[in-house]
């Protein structure tokens, strides 16, 4: 039997951690058959996290995208929506992504600008990156915990996301954007391409253009630029997708799957970085990826021109219908790795 990438990856962890490992047959064969898992150990939460961490944006299929052919014989999954967050250093949401998992084996994801005009549920009106930060903050002011504060703010984010959106988000997965810099540094940088030299004091980034391989500082810089490029923070957007394109690219090649310190260090920034709510099946989730055969990536219509509002700044516009329509039949608009972008 040939196993997808993915497998393969779970595999390699299976054999790197053999001390706190269960049986790498049973669990493979859970894998193979889509059945939930028993128990959960460490290493098997910290493995299907990274694929949460390399979904955020584009989620590569392996199947799909090296193989260029459908999953012969892959079980229905159930519909399911999951929204992947990147934060920022303060808390507020760096990147917002939507994520559809169909019963067909298909999958499409919507990036939603951070700097998106919406109804923050429980807040009113504000920037989409500040909701994550204002339902933590009320769940704190109400004498929660830190953990429940957290938990607060990504189910506010959710219920925002869910409202723009006309869809139920079923799982969340959060990741500190500053993580991306130890992930592309562990997979022994990522490689990006940009249409013009690129020079912005205020996020660090200085680099020339074309072909070029981005880690640890650099890649930081390089998703963090919106001052000065054409379209501000949509060409953020698109940064993020063809970098997080690269970084699977990375990820899932053979010479990771054989460097022992490289897959143990992407495992530990796993381990510590990846935060999802308490019901998501990771596990699971690692075997319904490996079922997809079909991937769809954009980024949400928005308003010409940015809107300045009083006491909260530049705004993008959104008109919710469109939003709705657009997420409902998303178009393929996938970047890949090699593509130049601003």
């Amino acid at each position: 039997m040939t196993h997808d990438r993915t497998e393969l990856l779970i595999r390699a962890a299976l054999t790197e951690e053999a001390d706190r490992r269960p049986d790498p047959a049973r669990v493979l064969a859970q894998l193979e058959h889509r059945s939930a898992p028993s128990r959960r150990t460490p290493v098997l939460v910290a493995v299907a996290a990274l694929v949460v961490v390399v979904a955020v944006a584009v989620v590569l299929v392996p199947r799909a995208l090296h193989r260029g052919e459908p999953v012969v014989g892959a079980a229905p999954a159930a519909e399911e929506n999951v929204l992947l967050v990147g934060l920022d250093d303060i808390g507020y949401a760096d990147s917002v992504v939507l994520g559809h998992f169909g019963r067909d084996g298909t999958a499409s994801f919507a990036s939603i600008p951070r700097d998106s005009y919406v109804d923050i549920p429980g807040v009113g009106k504000g920037k989409l990156n500040s909701a994550y930060a204002a339902g933590r903050q009320a769940a704190l002011n109400q004498g929660h915990d830190e953990a429940a504060a957290d938990e607060a703010g990504a189910r506010t984010l959710a219920d925002t996301v869910g409202q723009l959106t006309g869809t139920h988000v079923d799982h969340y997965g959060i990741v500190p954007m500053a993580s991306f810099g130890s992930l592309s540094s562990a997979v022994g940088g990522v490689p990006v391409c940009l249409r013009a030299a690129a020079h912005d004091p205020m996020s660090g980034a200085s680099f020339p253009a074309g072909q070029q391989v981005v880690e640890g500082q650099s890649a930081l810089a390089f998703l963090r630029q919106r001052h000065g490029l054409p379209k501000g923070d949509l060409d953020r957007v698109v940064r993020l997708q063809v970098f997080l394109r690269g970084l699977v690219d990375k990820a899932l090649s053979g010479n990771l799957l054989t460097d022992a310190q490289r897959l143990a260090s992407l495992l530990d920034i796993v381990r510590a970085d990846v935060r999802t709510d308490p019901g998501w099946d990771l596990l699971a989730f690692a075997a319904q990826l490996s079922g997809v055969h079909a991937v769809k990536t954009g980024t949400i219509p928005v308003a010409d021109g940015e809107l300045m509002i009083p006491g909260t700044g530049a705004v993008i516009g959104l008109d919710p219908a469109q939003v709705r329509a657009y997420v409902a039949d998303l178009p393929a608009a996938t970047p890949s790795p090699d593509q130049c972008v601003n």
